[in-house]
């Protein structure tokens, strides 16, 4: 691999950790637990202009760095996050390669989704409970929002050509 691609991938690694953090002092003023999922935007990006193994590399070293820094490795939250973030990543990839009718706008709302059904299955096998399934339409809702907020920004950034530049100028 090229070090110009190393290098990218540590400032793509490092903006979606920070984001991840800054986003964990947000405080939910509405519903519990429902956050805008900003570093997302940085996956997609990463999984359009870079590759697939990329954003997986990107997004399991962000779910175990900042579970490191938050004090919460191992824990629930770790694991709703861990969860979520490959379900989440699994359809986006899904959608991009194979079910090539959506726009990353599109792309971004379905992550969302199957990121928070990941959360509910976790927290249904730590509560012990199925109840847990009912708060699904609530933030369900909330990750259509997210997830097009999230979209539209990832698209934005696509489209300044920032990282497709690099990449024709070292050749990765």
């Amino acid at each position: 691999m090229k070090v110009q691609k190393i290098a990218l991938l540590g400032v793509l690694l490092a903006l979606t950790i920070v984001i991840a953090i800054l986003e964990s002092f947000i405080p939910s003023f509405t519903i519990p637990g429902i956050k805008l999922g900003f570093a997302n935007i940085i996956i997609l990006v990463t999984l359009y202009e870079v590759g697939i193994l990329e954003a997986i590399f990107i997004n399991l070293v962000r779910v175990l760095v900042v579970s490191l820094v938050r004090g919460t490795f191992l824990s629930m939250g770790f694991f709703m996050s861990l969860t979520g973030a490959f379900m989440s990543l699994g359809i986006m990839i899904l959608f991009y390669l194979v079910i090539k009718k959506y726009s990353i706008i599109g792309v971004s709302v379905i992550g969302s989704l199957f990121h928070v059904i990941g959360q509910i299955l976790i927290a249904m096998i730590y509560m012990g409970s199925v109840y847990v399934v009912y708060y699904l339409p609530i933030i369900g809702i909330s990750a259509v929002i997210t997830g097009i907020l999230v979209g539209f920004i990832a698209r934005a950034i696509i489209k300044t050509g920032v990282i497709k530049r690099q990449r024709e100028k070292y050749n990765f």
